[in-house]
């Protein structure tokens, strides 16, 4: 129960962050340039550190295969942002607007993901879970800002960017749900949590940040990818302290 409660407090957090985008929206490549920080710092500063704890007891072959994970997710996002704009050749708009929707879709999974996390803690002691549960409510207000600043650099609609915002905020909770069904092995989730590093990667570097440049000022655009960044690396810090 306590589990789902904290799933529940991930809605409204991604929630939040959402709305505070949507809100900035005027101030579209700065939006972007926030949510490429959130993007870059959740990657390098917790997903893959998480995943390369889950497997240090498997040596050098568990890091690798993690590192794997996160550049097969790289390449699959690369992939299939040539593929959406080959597809809309001529149509760039149309493109860009796919791409944003497969990049919103890859945050939603992730974001189940986490409510699966905080499900499966909870199994193994109440205080892990809790404690996962914390982070995940921490970092969603990111994810929100994120998931609003890929769908409105790809130029789509408001109507659509709140769809995804509530989808992405109410996938924890199904997440949390389906724990009790699912048992995913340590390994696999590690390579998940890769895999999804890559894709943040990807998406942030080399899809958010080059859009965002051509909006506006480079200094304030730095400004915001660093506050991203280090937002992201102060709540982890200050979790696992």
């Amino acid at each position: 129960m306590t589990a789902l409660l904290l799933a529940v407090a991930t809605f409204f957090s991604t929630a939040l962050g959402g709305l505070f985008a949507l809100h900035r929206r005027r101030h579209l490549y700065l939006v972007m340039g926030a949510a490429a920080g959130l993007l870059i710092g959740s990657a390098l500063l917790d997903l893959l550190p998480d995943a390369l704890g889950l497997v240090r007891d498997r040596g050098r072959a568990g890091v690798m295969g993690v590192v794997l994970a996160a550049v097969a997710g790289f390449l699959v996002f690369l992939a299939l942002d040539h593929a959406v704009h080959y597809a809309a050749a001529g149509h760039q708009q149309q493109g860009t607007r796919a791409f944003g929707t497969a990049a919103a879709l890859g945050l939603t999974v992730h974001s189940f993901f986490d409510g699966l996390a905080i499900g499966a803690a909870f199994e193994q002691s109440a205080g892990l879970g809790s404690l996962i549960g914390v982070a995940v409510i921490a970092h969603d207000f990111g994810d929100g800002v994120s998931t609003v600043g890929v769908l409105l650099g790809s130029r789509a609609t408001i109507r659509a960017s709140v769809a995804w915002l509530v989808a992405d905020a109410a996938a924890p909770v199904a997440g949390a749900l389906a724990a009790r069904a699912l048992h995913l092995p340590r390994e696999l989730l590690a390579n998940l949590l890769g895999f999804f590093a890559g894709t943040f990667l990807f998406v942030g570097a080399a899809h958010l940040l080059p859009e965002a440049a051509h909006e506006g000022r480079k200094a304030p655009l730095a400004a915001m990818v660093t506050g991203g960044i280090a937002f992201i690396g102060a709540a982890t810090w200050l979790l696992e302290r």
